[in-house]
């Protein structure tokens, strides 16, 4: 259903759009987050040195396929995270407010909950497979390094997409507090 919207342009209405075009905004929302989120570039670089090192151990395809979903729980929350901080900045005019703190604040502890459960998998996965022995170079577990190579090619494809700003989001800065 089409209707006429702001400045006499047609708007589609979000519940008769196509799976296309709804995967499309999905996918320029995280296009966003990874090009403008520290803590997104840093758990992208976290993610491709457990794939390195998953590439030397070749731990079971079980194993490859929990720190896969681990790390997908990971970038998830962090988008969560963005999405909240977006929404209550928005919602209290930029402006610094105690219940906007605290909203920001309870998300990022959520994160950091799932982070200290990757940590956990990642620790798990190093001593389930002591002693350790680097495989790099065989055909050992092939369907593990299958797995963890398709989710790496996939996380940096969306790194290093081309972001284009269709709205410029300019965060103010914290000018530093003189008490």
């Amino acid at each position: 259903m089409k209707d006429v919207g702001r400045r006499g342009q047609m708007v589609t209405d979000p519940r008769a759009q196509p799976f296309v075009r709804a995967v499309a905004y999905s996918l320029r929302g995280v296009v966003y987050a990874f090009h403008t989120e520290k803590n997104l570039k840093r758990d992208v670089w976290l993610f491709t040195c457990l794939a390195v090192a998953e590439w030397c151990l070749r731990p079971s395809l079980p194993q490859a396929a929990i720190t896969v979903f681990v790390s997908m729980c990971v970038f998830a929350a962090e988008l969560f995270n963005t999405a909240i901080e977006l929404a209550v900045d928005v919602a209290s005019g930029w402006r610094e407010h105690p219940v906007a703190g605290m909203a920001k604040d309870v998300a990022s502890g959520a994160v950091t909950f799932v982070a200290f459960g990757a940590l956990a998998i990642a620790t798990w996965l190093l001593a389930s497979n002591w002693p350790w022995h680097f495989w790099l170079l065989s055909r050992h577990n092939l369907g593990a390094v299958a797995l963890v190579t398709l989710w790496l090619a996939t996380v940096w494809a969306v790194r290093l997409w081309p972001y284009r700003a269709d709205i410029e989001i300019k965060r103010p800065r914290k000018e530093g507090k003189t008490e």
